[in-house]
């Protein structure tokens, strides 16, 4: 088998449709496990009893509340979009935040194929070991430092587990990705 030399064009090309796909895939697989957890919720409840009216009702009144909670991607795009001067009203700071995360996710799915073009044991794990670390880096360091999430105490320990599994799905679809299209270009 021979091995093309590295390519920081290539990388830059595989990693952007890799890192959009990547952020696309950890989008679906987080909204599944919000349902599944509602889901879950909802049965406990209604094992213990408790009307199905009531659940159905207190379910609703936690997604109102949580849609109005900015999540750290909609305080970044609130706050570049005050600074050039410009007010973004919930149905924008929602897709604007989209756009924050996505952004993101697109870089660093450039870091990843760039490093992995010139150094390639960065994909070991199968990009898994990439993810862990971005969560890690990103979730648990720079979010809370940057005062965009509450601190990790007053965070459910399940949410950190939901993120890093996120995360991990993220960086094995990222090398999965950057793979398939590595083996085009």
């Amino acid at each position: 088998m021979r091995r093309d030399k590295p390519s920081v064009l290539r990388g830059i090309v595989t990693g952007i449709a890799a890192g959009i796909t990547a952020t696309l895939i950890m989008d679906q697989f987080q909204k599944l496990v919000a349902a599944g957890q509602k889901v879950a919720e909802k049965q406990i409840k209604l094992t213990q009893g408790e009307p199905e009216d009531k659940i159905v009702h207190d379910q609703q009144q936690q997604e109102r509340q949580a849609a109005q909670q900015e999540g750290s991607t909609e305080i970044v795009a609130r706050k570049i979009a005050e600074v050039s001067g410009t007010q973004l009203d919930d149905e924008k700071k929602k897709a604007a935040g989209q756009a924050v995360h996505y952004t993101f996710g697109t870089l660093m799915g450039v870091v990843y194929s760039v490093s992995a073009e010139l150094l390639p044991e960065v994909t070991t794990g199968a990009g898994t070991a990439f993810g862990t670390l971005l969560f890690l880096a990103a979730d648990e360091v720079a979010v809370p430092a940057l005062q965009l999430s509450p601190s990790q105490t007053d965070t459910p320990a399940t949410d950190h587990l939901q993120h890093w599994a996120a995360h991990v799905v993220y960086g094995g679809c990222l090398e999965l990705m950057r793979s398939l299209i590595r083996r085009i270009l």
